[in-house]
């Protein structure tokens, strides 16, 4: 028998050749290429920044700099009304969903403040906030109810560094940036019985809910170093505090 090819039937190199048609081939590619730019995007983005059940960070409708608020980071110069007019701007976007206050690079020296509802207080990887070391610039709050007294002094104690008091959807986080209590000169004065009043701690929100502090690291706290008190739905993870065994009390 000749070996005539069978027209009615495609040759094998022509069956091979149907299943690598332009078509099917750019269909490939586009699906492969889906496939690692989602897997690149949770990589680099959503651990980072959006919102899934995990309580990750969020993106705000709003965003600011410290700087925009006259803040200065030379480790020297005061940036208290520098924060405190960031809180206020955020304050105001409590409908639109808040807004995110970004510490940049620098040593940013501040006595205490207080967050808002709906905020994100983000730290650039070196900024470093600076509790100022002269309690007369930390106010006065009353004691913890659960003790209904102070802890080292009777009467009121000092507040945090950074306080909040009934607030809802409070996101604490950055690249790692640090908060410094500067804590030296309170366990100093606290040894020597030099203080009037129960020191603060360096970060502490009471009576809130749905928070979530990450990846920074909190330092030299003059007293407690995170406290929240009477608080629901609060998430902390990959923190990273730091405080002498022996030459910081508590």
């Amino acid at each position: 028998m000749l070996g005539i090819e069978n027209p009615t039937r495609p040759s094998f190199f022509k069956q091979i050749s149907s299943c690598f048609s332009p078509h099917r081939i750019l269909f490939t590619l586009l699906w492969i290429l889906a496939f690692f730019s989602v897997f690149f995007w949770r990589q680099n983005v959503v651990d980072r920044f959006l919102v899934f059940p995990e309580n990750l960070p969020k993106f705000r409708p709003a965003v600011f700099s410290l700087t925009e608020f006259g803040g200065i980071g030379d480790g020297v110069s005061l940036n208290t009304e520098a924060f405190e007019r960031g809180v206020f701007a955020i304050s105001k976007l409590a409908k639109k969903g808040g807004g995110q206050l970004n510490v940049p690079a620098g040593k940013w020296l501040t006595a205490p403040f207080n967050l808002t509802s709906h905020m994100t207080l983000f730290l650039h990887q070196d900024a470093v906030i600076l509790g100022i070391d002269d309690e007369k610039y930390w106010p006065l709050m009353p004691p913890l109810p659960s003790y209904g007294y102070g802890r080292e002094h009777p009467g009121p104690r000092y507040g945090s560094l950074i306080h909040g008091q009934n607030l809802k959807d409070i996101v604490i986080t950055g690249h790692n940036g640090t908060i410094n209590g500067q804590g030296q000169s309170w366990w100093k004065k606290c040894r020597q019985k030099l203080l009037n009043h129960t020191r603060g701690p360096l970060v502490q929100i009471m009576w809130s809910a749905d928070i979530l502090i990450s990846n920074i690291t909190l330092r030299d706290s003059p007293f407690w170093t995170l406290y929240p008190y009477d608080c629901k739905n609060i998430t902390v993870r990959n923190m990273t505090i730091l405080a002498p065994i022996f030459a910081a009390p508590n």
